[in-house]
């Protein structure tokens, strides 16, 4: 069925259920609304209804996702950063979720993963080891910085 056929309260109930789920923003709820087909108008009210409900929180929702893809995906700052910037959450709050970062922790969760993948890197020599070492933790989005001084750290323990 379309949106056109169930009402606001039909779809506001839903969105309730939704964000009762997991942390959501608004841009999930948004595009999850939009793909059922509801009416704009609709989605602007129900929105409104549950930030003012405190079921939708921007930066509570950065917080969770920040720690959970620190802890469970194991991805760096930057990938984290561009990933909430695409789903449409303030410079404000992305900033506020990153300073609750324990800097020492993360280097050391990273040298951790750096640790497994050097086991597995399949390399002529200590430079190229080095270099798909610094390429995956890009891709992992860590920033330079941090990968090089990872990439320190490990060969000090070798």
């Amino acid at each position: 069925m379309t949106g056109n056929i169930k009402n606001e309260d039909f779809w506001y109930d839903r969105a309730m259920y939704w964000c009762s789920r997991r942390e959501m923003c608004c841009s999930e709820i948004k595009a999850r609304l939009l793909k059922a087909e509801v009416n704009e108008d609709v989605i602007t009210n129900i929105l409104k209804k549950l930030i003012s409900e405190k079921f939708i929180d921007e930066n509570r929702f950065a917080r969770a996702f920040v720690h959970d893809k620190l802890e469970f995906q194991k991805w760096g700052l930057l990938k984290i950063k561009q990933a909430l910037y695409l789903k449409g959450i303030s410079e404000e709050d992305i900033k506020e979720a990153l300073q609750g970062i324990d800097k020492e922790s993360y280097l050391t969760k990273l040298e951790e993963i750096s640790r497994n993948k050097l086991r597995s890197i399949k390399a002529e020599s200590d430079y190229e080891r080095s270099q798909k070492l610094l390429r995956f933790l890009a891709s992992k989005g860590v920033s330079t910085d941090d990968a090089y001084q990872i990439l320190k750290r490990s060969k000090l323990e070798e």
